[in-house]
């Protein structure tokens, strides 16, 4: 069997409850990342629900969320032809004063996983951190939004 992985890890001034938001909101997966045109659940965001995404230049790909903890991680798993690809997504607490961090990782398990791992790996290596790093901008900036909007509420109040 042939494995193909890679993981990236970035720092974020956000909070688990405001990264959770926006990977729960999968529709909305194309605003951090530009690597997809669009996602859809058949479900709620839990263990179990399927969907379908569309990685830009590429073909449909149906998908299983296969592991999913509030506020900590997911993981969502694709079959592609003679090959398994898992994404995992996780938010690790701060440690020791320092910034919390959010790691994605993919994990191509199967035949064509070397292959798999050429096409669709170099593309993930090349936009992966750029995603992350858009992701936690997107968390902090719909919270200083609401922030904000709560604020003038009480103001007009």
């Amino acid at each position: 069997m042939f494995t193909w992985t890679h993981s990236e890890t970035v720092t974020t001034p956000a909070s688990a409850s405001q990264i959770w938001a926006r990977w729960a909101d999968a529709a909305n997966w194309p605003e951090w990342d530009r690597e997809v045109e669009w996602v859809r659940l058949n479900g709620p965001f839990s263990k179990g629900t399927t969907g379908k995404m569309k990685p830009s230049g590429g073909p449909e790909v149906a998908f299983e969320l296969t592991e999913v903890t509030p506020n900590v991680s997911f993981t969502d798993t694709a079959r592609l032809p003679l090959t398994e690809m898992v994404f995992t997504h996780e938010y690790l607490p701060q440690e020791d004063g320092e910034q919390a961090r959010i790691r994605h990782s993919v994990t191509l398990t199967g035949l064509l996983a070397p292959l798999f791992g050429k096409v669709i790996g170099t593309k993930i290596k090349a936009h992966l951190a750029e995603a992350m790093e858009k992701l936690s901008c997107r968390a902090m900036a719909e919270t200083d939004s609401i922030s904000e909007t709560t604020r003038r509420r009480r103001v007009k109040v």
